[in-house]
């Protein structure tokens, strides 16, 4: 994008997605996992690399360390103990991979909006075939869609910012969830925590109770993560909460602000 559409982008009020999801893989994806994962870190680990440890609650790693996001999903996976996983924004498939590698009994799949990302996730990991599939969680909820007992993003939803799109992926997230959902983003481009409250509150999800939590990893990595069942973590009630100790950005947060004003939710029961 060019400085003039950087600072266009940046003024306006309303919001469009952060990138274009039909060039997306050519034009940032496959750049940013050469340039910002494999050069700083393990972005697919062999079987004896990884391990999870069930008596500490982490994951032990040979080798390179993994990026702190993905470690924490994998940690999250194991402590949970979810016996099927779904992965939303699977891109490149080195996440379904992994997690296949840590934990081979555990039934795992991923989704992505992007064929072209699939038809990258293909090249990188040829066995992951049958595993993955296109979904857009923006679209209306369809009964095609795997259910899991817990469904993730990682670094997906802080992306999506059209008209009323980031509502829709949250509640159908929930809606196919069985048990958990894990929201490992940037809790700056989105008010998650007063969203999934609003949304809780207006009817828009299927589950009968929902307890918010703070999820951390081994290694500084935190999350949100919407259970069913009250789970022996932090509660979280303020977006204040998960953005403790985080450097504020001004533009993402009057962006959030923006995208939360959008939305209007059913009548409280």
């Amino acid at each position: 994008m060019s400085l003039l559409g950087r600072l266009l982008y940046k003024s306006r009020k309303f919001y469009d997605d952060d990138f274009d999801w039909n060039t997306y893989t050519a034009d940032s994806y496959e750049r940013r996992i050469v340039g910002d994962i494999e050069a700083n870190f393990q972005a697919v680990a062999e079987q004896d690399q990884l391990k999870f440890n069930a008596a500490t609650g982490t994951l032990e790693v040979q080798g390179r360390d993994l990026h702190p996001n993905h470690q924490l999903v994998l940690e999250a996976i194991g402590r949970l103990q979810a016996k099927s996983v779904h992965e939303i924004g699977c891109g490149g498939g080195d996440h379904v991979a992994n997690g296949k590698t840590v934990f081979p009994d555990v039934t795992y799949t991923g989704g992505d909006r992007g064929q072209t990302q699939l038809d990258l996730a293909q090249q990188r990991h040829p066995h992951l075939a049958g595993s993955l599939m296109l979904q857009d969680i923006t679209m209306p909820l369809s009964r095609h869609w795997p259910r899991a007992e817990l469904i993730y993003s990682q670094a997906v939803l802080m992306h999506i910012h059209t008209a009323v799109s980031h509502f829709v992926g949250l509640a159908n997230m929930v809606n196919s969830s069985d048990r958990f959902v894990l929201l490992m983003e940037n809790y700056q481009c989105h008010n998650f925590i007063a969203d999934i409250q609003a949304l809780q509150k207006g009817g828009h999800f299927d589950w009968p109770e929902m307890f918010i939590h703070r999820f951390d990893g081994s290694t500084g990595a935190r999350a949100i993560l919407l259970a069913r069942d009250k789970q022996d973590l932090p509660e979280l009630t303020s977006d204040a909460q998960i953005r403790e100790g985080l450097k504020p950005s001004d533009r993402r947060l009057k962006r959030s602000n923006e995208d939360s004003a959008r939305g209007l939710f059913g009548p409280a029961g």
